[in-house]
């Protein structure tokens, strides 16, 4: 080949790399919200399974750490409000939940189990719809 020839291969070739990978960018925040949200659920399951009132307190903090980061993603417009606004709402409800001791371990752990309500609702609500997530795709 030419030297001038090579130059459009090399252009359209740097560019389909660029655009193919930039939907990755977008796919690795998507899996960290994901990642985060599993691990804040394998906190939460932990925190009712336990027998230790010092390690349900372990569990809550991770899952509050969990739930910070979760609040801090760039959610996409459409269900940025719904999204946040479940997520405060769990906030809220763990910071309710007092410091579990070995008297009110019960206790705390039956309050924590009112939080996979919001769960089950704000999943609901922030679901996209069949259109939407085939409209994403040509974005």
């Amino acid at each position: 080949m030419k030297p001038p020839a090579m130059k459009p291969l090399l252009c359209s070739l740097l560019l389909t790399t660029l655009l193919s990978t930039s939907g990755y960018a977008c796919a690795g925040e998507s899996l960290n919200l994901k990642q985060t949200m599993k691990q804040m659920r394998l906190q939460y399951k932990e925190a009712l399974e336990t027998r230790s009132a010092d390690s349900f307190n372990q569990h809550i903090d991770a899952f509050k750490e969990y739930l910070h980061s979760a609040q801090g993603y760039d959610f996409s417009p459409e269900r940025k409000s719904v999204s946040l606004e479940g997520l405060n709402k769990v906030e809220r409800s763990i910071a309710e939940i007092p410091l579990a001791t070995a008297d009110n371990l019960a206790g705390a752990q039956q309050q924590l189990r009112s939080i996979d309500q919001l769960r089950k609702e704000y999943h609901k609500k922030a679901k996209p719809g069949v259109w939407e997530l085939l409209l994403s795709m040509f974005e």
